[in-house]
């Protein structure tokens, strides 16, 4: 697998071992709530907060996030975001030696999160995942890294979160994205929970628990079958009698050598799918006598499961149940029932904006340019 160097690389692959555990010392004077809460702000060096931090939380922790600095070389933020202050100047000195003289920006942003990544991920549970926040300035180097520190298998995605930002700037291309990039700590077993991304559309089932829709799919990968639904086969719809598709040969021949999608089919032919091969008859919701369709289908082997279990839910693991039944003019549909719906995608949007946040911090006395969203923030760690 390729690999990511740099100049320094040797000097910090093992430097957190080298960094000495220390004790967290408690400030009374700026602490609020129950001291036994369990939260802690811990306020120094992240790779010494990380060692004191270590013991306790070794292997527990079920998320982490972090916001490292983006390396845009801009020395006069909050923070200097050119990895070129006097501390990280210092720790360089140290640990790199004189080769840390030389490095550009890019050497030193990467000697600076090699052994915090590291550390890190000893916190992590084995159903644990990691986001971090970043922009283009760093971000391929980041994903090599972390393929490096967490493993390529553990890559989960990169989340493009549209920040609002400003675009009536003079630049040719305006940046208003920024990306959270995840990974496992064992991607087989991660569960990122049941999060419906909140600008699903109201009307949507996601909302109501469940997924449904036709299992009529022809094309290429979706080769076509007869499939005969038995007396008593479900059926969402009103009594209906709907006759015997009339098809020509030539229609079974385009279905099964040049397989014609769905659309393309219907365009040629002038015909509804599924192909009825006998009539279909409905009574008070159930098929009154069995009916043979003709179709390409998607989940076809747990629609024969069904109709063999007499149609009773197949039960798909984690609460989640399956059921087929016909509807409209004699389609037939699934229906997956959850206990609790998950629509995550990887597009961020409206989830408020840098300034908007700024603004809240400042009514509070406080300041600082550049805030992540804290409601970004809770729609990653809920």
């Amino acid at each position: 697998m390729p690999t990511l160097n740099w100049i320094g690389k040797a000097a910090v692959v093992t430097h957190h071992k080298d960094v000495p555990f220390r004790l967290l010392e408690p400030v009374p004077g700026l602490s609020v709530g129950d001291a036994e809460s369990g939260n802690i702000i811990v306020q120094g060096d992240n790779l010494h907060a990380l060692k004191a931090l270590l013991p306790r939380y070794a292997g527990q922790v079920k998320c982490i996030y972090i916001d490292p600095p983006y390396n845009t070389g801009n020395e006069g933020w909050t923070y200097n975001d050119n990895v070129n202050s006097p501390e990280i100047k210092k720790w360089l000195g140290e640990v790199v030696g004189k080769e840390g003289e030389t490095l550009d920006r890019h050497d030193r942003w990467l000697c600076m999160m090699y052994p915090r990544l590291v550390l890190l991920k000893q916190f992590l549970r084995e159903d644990g995942a990691i986001f971090v926040s970043i922009d283009d300035n760093e971000v391929a180097n980041l994903r090599l890294l972390m393929d490096e520190v967490f493993g390529k298998r553990n890559f989960i995605t990169s989340f493009v979160w549209n920040t609002e930002g400003h675009t009536d700037n003079q630049f040719h291309v305006k940046v208003n994205h920024e990306y959270i990039i995840v990974y496992a700590k064992k991607e087989g077993i991660l569960s990122l929970g049941s999060v419906v991304d909140p600008n699903t559309r109201e009307e949507s089932n996601l909302w109501k628990g469940y997924a449904e829709n036709s299992i009529t799919k022809n094309g290429p990968v979706n080769p076509p079958s007869k499939v005969t639904l038995p007396a008593g086969f479900p059926a969402h719809m009103p009594d209906t009698d709907l006759p015997a598709t009339l098809y020509t040969r030539e229609l079974i021949e385009d279905m099964t050598s040049c397989r014609l999608t769905s659309s393309g089919l219907k365009r040629k032919h002038n015909i509804e799918f599924p192909i009825r091969m006998s009539e279909l008859v409905v009574r008070d919701g159930k098929l009154l006598r069995p009916c043979t369709v003709y179709s390409g289908w998607a989940n076809v082997k747990k629609l024969r499961t069904f109709i063999e279990n007499k149609f009773a839910p197949l039960d798909e693991g984690d609460g989640v149940k399956l059921e087929f039944f016909l509807k409209g003019k004699g389609v037939i549909y699934y229906i997956r029932h959850r206990k609790e719906a998950s629509n995550i995608v990887t597009v961020l949007r409206n989830f408020s904006t840098t300034e908007q946040m700024r603004s809240e911090i400042e009514a509070m006395g406080l300041t600082f340019k550049y805030p992540k969203p804290k409601e970004l923030i809770k729609y990653i760690i809920c």
